[in-house]
């Protein structure tokens, strides 16, 4: 995946960085910017371009997958989810 998806965070709010991820991306999903079957960025890739740890990408994709926003597959990525 070489291109921005355009996340922005910002360290100085209240909210939490990985909640702050989570927001956006189910905001994407939502208005279906982020289509199902969508692959997010890797959480290595996703932590750099934010400045951030991958363990921060990380617990924000484990709480996407603990929604049911997203499916992940350890080597082959993490996908948007069907909706209901």
């Amino acid at each position: 995946m070489g291109h921005s998806v355009g996340f922005r965070v910002d360290p100085r709010k209240d909210e939490p960085i990985h909640r702050q991820i989570f927001d956006q991306i189910v905001a994407r999903i939502q208005t279906r910017a982020f289509p199902p079957g969508y692959k997010l960025p890797p959480t290595r890739v996703l932590a750099r371009e934010l400045a951030t740890h991958r363990n921060t990408i990380a617990r924000a994709y484990a709480d996407l997958e603990a929604a049911g926003f997203v499916c992940g597959s350890v080597g082959r990525g993490t996908f948007v989810e069907e909706g209901p």
